[in-house]
């Protein structure tokens, strides 16, 4: 699981008897399922003649600690209740025959590592805050531990989710996806989902949003799956900062604390300007075959840049670049914006693409400095005096720029004169 601070810890129980002719004997529930009994196959050996030979079974699972009995002639009781199966906190005793078992927290903190890689699956980065998040994901992606992604629109999450399953036992499995963000059809499909029997995984896109009506069909997905009933990879992806409080209705409370068990916030690229020489390095390769040469000095203008879409906004610049279209205007509304990208993707269907990796580093850079320079006239509202002060160049030079590239000059305010 990881701490609100993002730090990764494995959860661990140390299961110890406390009463009974076994007194001081422990074991320790990690990964898996820890067996309780007097037969010698089990975890857990105990002598007590009044426990059966596999009395309980002990599992970690998001809400704490799942206890089942086994069928056992004496039972299996918590505070003088007996219960079949149940889902415990650490601290609990747990009886069965004239045993006591105290599941006691044992828990490790893993200090925060950097990977040694600069990608996991198809998302990229060199930063520190990314190659944190690949150590992470590599420690996590071959287990069966539900994972939370969460991050702002373009940040790779959807992407990640299915590096994750590729990475596990579960990648020659099928890939369910629930999408909370688009129209729901009449009859969800989690129902049916939380019947299967084969092996799968499960991605929930922008889980954030699902409705209330669907909180107790993903808590029984939840459910099901710690029960062993539902074998399933749980993956799913939200808006940076989910968190719970004590506003949210009981079932959402519930949802989030199975969601959380492994939480990954995922960088938006303001914070990891280190990547975006090696992302537009990786873009132009896609789009056009051939990686232009380029200095450290040509992505200075890109580090200041603004991309509301992160990754997803400097892929589509460089796209457009490399096809010859214009940048969308500043200035326009959401929609001009839309229809600006959707021509953008005709183009590139039509479009040659560029002819050699000279042509196509002039493209960029060309595309890097309009963008810039653009960015930063709506920045200071076409001001001329604040856009010298804003970008550090001299007027005649910025009339030219703004000229060159048909960016609008908004006029500095004559100052009237004083009167007598």
């Amino acid at each position: 699981m990881t701490e609100p601070g993002g730090n990764l810890v494995v959860r661990r129980v140390r299961v110890r008897v406390t009463v009974g002719p076994d007194r001081g004997r422990e074991a320790l529930l990690e990964a898996g399922t820890l067996l309780v009994g007097t037969h010698a196959d089990n975890d857990l050996v105990l002598r007590d003649p009044s426990v059966g030979k596999y009395h309980l079974e002990l599992a970690l699972v998001a809400a704490g600690i799942r206890v089942r009995d086994l069928g056992s002639d004496g039972g299996t009781s918590v505070a003088g209740v007996r219960v079949g199966a149940g889902v415990v906190a650490t601290g609990t005793e747990v009886h069965v025959g004239r045993t006591t078992l105290q599941l006691v927290a044992a828990d490790v903190a893993v200090p925060a590592v950097q990977s040694d890689r600069t990608a996991f699956g198809p998302v990229l980065g060199q930063s520190h805050r990314m190659r944190e998040v690949f150590a992470l994901l590599e420690r996590i992606a071959p287990t069966d531990v539900p994972v939370l992604l969460e991050g702002e629109p373009g940040v790779g999450r959807t992407l990640l989710a299915k590096a994750i399953h590729a990475a596990s036992r579960f990648a020659a499995s099928p890939m369910a996806v629930v999408d909370f963000a688009l129209p729901q059809p009449d009859r969800s499909p989690l129902p049916q989902l939380a019947q299967r029997s084969d092996t799968f995984t499960l991605l929930l896109e922008h889980v954030d949003e699902a409705p209330t009506s669907s909180i107790p069909a993903l808590l029984s997905l939840f459910e099901r799956r710690e029960e062993g009933v539902l074998d399933a990879r749980i993956i799913a992806t939200a808006a940076a900062g989910l968190r719970t409080s004590p506003s949210d209705m009981r079932p959402r409370r519930d949802l989030l604390t199975h969601l959380t068990a492994v939480r990954i916030t995922v960088p938006p690229l303001r914070e990891r300007t280190d990547d975006i020489p090696l992302l537009v390095r990786q873009f132009a390769r896609e789009t056009c075959g051939v990686e232009p040469r380029f200095t450290e000095r040509d992505f200075v203008h890109l580090a200041h840049r603004e991309f509301p879409q992160n990754v997803r906004d400097l892929r589509a610049m460089v796209a457009r670049a490399l096809a010859g279209e214009p940048a969308p205007r500043a200035l326009l509304p959401r929609a001009g914006l839309a229809r600006a990208r959707a021509a953008m993707v005709v183009s590139l269907n039509t479009r040659p693409k560029p002819p050699n990796p000279k042509a196509a580093r002039e493209r960029l850079l060309e595309a890097f400095e309009r963008d810039w320079l653009e960015q930063a006239f709506v920045r200071c509202d076409g001001d001329l005096n604040e856009l010298s002060r804003d970008t550090g160049m001299l007027k005649s030079e910025l009339r030219k720029q703004l000229k060159r590239w048909e960016i609008g000059e908004k006029p500095v305010a004559a100052v009237p004169p004083r009167r007598g």
